[in-house]
């Protein structure tokens, strides 16, 4: 140790650092070689010991042991040095030479046979690389280096070997530029490849065209020549007529020529007539100016209703930012979170004996707001508890919501009620509409309906056709809007993207945008198509609708096994007045909570039931945090509670229809249902702003 602080300190390792071995290091190319270089420097770098074994502990070992300097030999490390030299000057590469140190004596006052414990191995291993050292042969210095260094200068070798070592890490660094910059090259050669490609399928798809329409130009040709002969007959079949009425007329003409003498007569009367005509006409002429000046007259006063108009036109477009300010406040006093609860009709099959009457479930009040259970003759209690409940004086169970719909009410009567909150999106506000609820509950009826029936439609494509027929009527105010939709699912906590082909298997990360990094919700690598109009994006709800998973269980035939979220972005502004907005829809459709003792499920299907119930603990978690507003709301615990974030307790206008089947043996899954809408209509999340650009 004595030996190695005596080392300059440049050459001493850092404290507490260990060197890495050559073949754990990355050798960069030097710049101005072929790559076939770095190749054979890295080898020659491979089979060098490590410096921290060579210089420091190996010299300090040779301290203690020898007593007088001595040539070291260097027979064994010239020949070793020799195929690395040779493999170096190959490929233009610099040769390496390595000095070995002067073996100084033992420090004063210490014996000349003094070892330290366990030095007896290290003292062999030092010799022998001396001896290797000492039977390298000399080899000439390649030109561009300096002086070669004696074979005792190891500090020297060194010194060269990281001066290699640090031209190939430049060089491996400006390699790795290059690649990088072929890479960018490659991929944007790539875009236009694709571009190109989409180019010739359009042409072909025209030339496609052009020929339909050269065969059909054709084919017009064809008959036009068939109907031109004919008339051609026809022609013919007329002149022959006519030669004979020429004929006939030239018997007439000479009549008429008799006629025209008499008719000579007759113009020199009119004449004499023409002069009293002539006088008439300057009256007209006068009439004429008077009825100019007129005409003149009422051009300015058109002028001034014209003006009139403009203003009205102007007042107009202040009364409809009137109007959003005003309808948005209304929404606003209605509450940040609404809750309405729907209890769907019995199926056929679902009829009991009292001929499908509901007798479990009550609507007292006329204003649609109040629904009651009745659980005192369940049929699934046992009969401690129904006996119990006889003898007491226990009430139904009521629940008070926002609306209330019975079986009876329609498709169209639900989104009546919700569609001023879906006009909130077009005045620049995100809005969030969910539907929670047991599976069975009629959840997916209610958001997305049956496409073969109008008069069955859901939220959702009404939802879209309202917002397409409004932004026409709002197009001849001045305001312009361009859309953007997007369609994914929640399955089994994994986003999968509903618009895509299925094959491609990108990763999807729920990721929060905007200047205070927590503006948007945002999904990566998520498909975004832009929409001009209701029937395409009817179309994409298509798609995603046989994308989306779905499987039977013994709760219900079509159970949806994956929460479903539809986004429809909306950009607007008015050149007019200069107002611009941007707004989002967002339309879920969650999962429905199952018992698995009821509903049977196994593998798979066992699997998505437990993830589509933790994920509704989850959201149940978030509610009551809200509800009871601690400081923390554990939003990350699952993907649902994440991305709907901005909905549940961010800057969004928010409703949340609670399904309820009308079946008496889930009236369990019933209760919890109204009981978990109940503490979300109990939330206050604050009053949404409108997103202005």
């Amino acid at each position: 140790m004595q030996a190695a602080s005596r080392l300059p300190q440049s050459r001493l390792p850092m404290p507490g650092s260990r060197l890495r071995p050559p073949s754990q290091v990355k050798m960069p190319t030097p710049p101005t070689e072929n790559p076939v270089t770095v190749a054979n420097t890295t080898t020659t770098t491979k089979r060098l010991r490590s410096p921290e074994s060579v210089v420091p502990i190996k010299k300090a070992r040779l301290d203690s042991h020898v007593t007088k300097p001595r040539k070291p030999s260097t027979n064994g490390i010239k020949k070793a040095l020799v195929t690395r030299s040779n493999s170096a000057s190959n490929i233009g590469a610099k040769k390496v030479v390595v000095k070995a140190a002067p073996i100084k004596q033992n420090a004063p006052g210490r014996p000349a046979n003094f070892s330290r414990p366990g030095g007896t191995t290290t003292n062999r291993r030092l010799l022998a690389t001396k001896n290797t050292i000492d039977s390298a042969p000399a080899t000439k210095p390649t030109a561009g280096l300096k002086t070669k260094r004696q074979p005792w200068d190891l500090k020297g070798r060194l010194e060269d070997l990281e001066k290699i070592y640090n031209e190939s890490k430049v060089g491996k660094q400006q390699l790795a530029n290059n690649l990088a910059e072929n890479s960018t090259q490659l991929e944007s050669v790539t875009v236009v490849n694709t571009q190109l490609q989409n180019n010739v399928h359009r042409l072909k798809e025209t030339l496609e065209q052009v020929q339909a329409s050269l065969q059909s130009t054709q084919k017009n040709y064809d008959d036009d020549m068939r109907i031109r002969n004919r008339e051609i007959e026809d022609l013919k079949f007329k002149l022959m007529s006519v030669e004979r009425q020429r004929d006939s007329l030239t018997g007439e003409l000479t009549a008429a020529q008799k006629q025209t003498a008499g008719l000579q007569a007759t113009v020199a009367q009119l004449t004499s007539a023409q002069a009293g005509i002539s006088a008439e006409l300057t009256v007209t002429k006068i009439n004429l100016e008077h009825s100019l000046s007129e005409v003149r007259c009422l051009k300015a006063e058109l002028v001034k209703e014209k003006e009139i108009i403009e203003d009205q036109n102007q007042c107009l477009m202040e009364n409809e930012t009137e109007r959003r300010q005003l309808h948005n406040l209304v929404q606003e006093l209605k509450g940040n979170i609404r809750v309405y609860c729907r209890v769907r009709p019995l199926l056929p099959e679902e009829h009991t004996k009292s001929e499908g009457e509901i007798t479990h479930i009550n609507f007292p009040d006329k204003d649609s707001k109040v629904l009651e259970i009745d659980t005192l003759n369940h049929s699934s209690l046992n009969e401690s508890m129904v006996n119990t409940r006889k003898g007491s004086s226990q009430q139904p169970h009521e629940f008070n919501f926002d609306r209330v719909f019975n079986t009876t009410t329609t498709q169209q009567d639900v989104f009546k009620e919700i569609s001023q909150l879906v006009q909130s999106a077009l005045d620049g506000y995100n809005v969030s509409i969910f539907a929670y609820g047991q599976t069975g509950s009629g959840k997916t009826y209610t958001m997305e309906g049956v496409n073969s029936s109008r008069n069955d439609e859901g939220v959702i494509p009404r939802s879209v056709r309202q917002i397409f027929e409004t932004t026409t009527k709002l197009e001849e105010k001045g305001w312009k809007y361009q859309f953007e939709a997007s369609f994914l699912e929640i399955y089994n906590e994994t986003i999968r993207d509903l618009l895509g082909d299925g094959k491609e298997a990108k990763k999807h990360d729920i990721k929060m945008t905007g200047a205070d990094g927590s503006s948007d919700v945002t999904v990566t690598n998520l498909i975004y198509v832009p929409v001009t109009s209701s029937s395409k994006v009817h179309k994409l709800l298509a798609k995603a609708s046989e994308n989306r998973a779905v499987a039977e269980t013994k709760s219900n035939e079509r159970s949806s096994r994956s929460h479903s979220v539809f986004r429809l972005k909306i950009t607007g502004a008015n050149e007019t007045t200069s107002e611009a907005c941007q707004g989002t829809l967002n339309l879920i459709d969650l999962a429905g909570s199952e018992r698995i003792k009821d509903s049977k499920s196994e593998g798979a299907r066992l699997k998505e039931a437990q993830a589509i119930n933790l994920s509704l603990s989850h959201l149940g978690n978030v509610i009551m945090a809200l509800a009871n507003k601690e400081s923390h709301i554990p939003y990350r615990n699952s993907k649902l509670t994440y991305l709907l974030q901005n909905s549940l307790g961010g800057n969004s206008k928010t409703l949340m229809f609670v399904n309820i089947s009308p079946k008496e043996s889930n009236i369990h899954e019933s209760l919890c249902s109204l009981r978990f809408a109940t503490k979300v209509n109990q939330c206050h999340i604050g009053t949404a702003t409108k997103k202005v650009r």
